[in-house]
C-alpha cells in the first residue's frame, strides 16, 4: 500500500513534522544554501580559492536536493499513521505503508527510553504480528533480526524516535491512537 493512498483518506492521522514549521525550515534551509553559493561566488568573483570552491559545491549540493519536490512533503519523514480500524507501519522514502488490523495493538509505551541502538525512543508500541506480518514489518522498516525486541511469544516492540512534537502534543496524539 502506498501513503500517498493513504492521504486521499481524510479519516487517517500520520504522525508527522509540522507542515508549517517543516516548511518554513525547508525554505530556510533552501535560502542558506543558495545564499552560500552566491556569496561563494561573490568573494572568489576574482579569483576563487578552496573555501569558495567548496561553497560553491556544497552549497549548490545541498540546494538542489532542498529544491526537490520531494523534500517539501512532511509525510515523507511519517512513521506511523492510524484510522479507526488500522495502524500503518509507514516508510516515507520508499511511500510504502504497511496495514494492520488495530486489534493486534498490545500496548502503547509513552515513555521515553534508550533503544537497544542507544538512541532514545520517544514512544513504542507492542504489537503482535503473525510469522508474515513480522517479515512484513521488517522489509518494510528495513530493519534485521538482531533489531527486533520481544516482548512475549508472537508479541514484538517497535521503537519510533521521530515523533517531531513536542511531550504534551506527543501525549495528545497518541491518546488519540490509543483511545480509538
Amino acid at each position: 500500500m502506498r501513503i500517498t493512498s493513504l492521504l486521499a483518506g481524510s479519516q487517517v492521522q500520520l504522525l508527522m513534522p509540522p507542515a508549517v514549521r517543516y516548511r518554513c525550515v525547508i525554505f530556510l534551509l533552501l535560502l542558506v544554501s543558495w545564499g552560500v553559493v552566491a556569496a561563494s561566488l561573490w568573494d572568489g568573483w576574482g579569483a576563487m580559492a578552496l573555501l569558495n570552491w567548496v561553497g560553491v559545491v556544497f552549497g549548490g549540493i545541498t540546494g538542489i536536493m532542498v529544491s526537490l519536490p520531494r523534500s517539501w512533503q512532511p509525510w515523507r519523514l511519517a512513521e506511523l499513521g492510524w484510522d479507526e480500524q488500522h495502524i500503518y507501519l509507514l516508510n516515507g522514502n520508499k511511500d510504502e505503508a504497511l496495514a494492520l488490523p488495530r486489534n493486534q495493538l498490545v500496548a502503547l509505551e509513552r515513555e521515553r527510553r534508550v533503544g537497544h541502538d542507544g538512541q532514545w525512543l520517544d514512544f513504542s508500541l507492542d504489537l503482535q504480528l503473525s510469522e508474515e506480518e513480522l517479515a512484513a514489518a521488517m522489509a518494510l522498516l528495513d530493519l534485521k533480526a538482531g533489531e527486533l525486541h520481544l516482548v512475549s511469544p508472537s508479541v514484538y516492540r517497535f521503537g519510533f524516535k521521530r515523533a517531531w512534537h513536542g511531550r504534551r502534543m506527543l501525549a495528545q496524539r497518541l491518546s488519540d491512537l490509543q483511545s480509538a
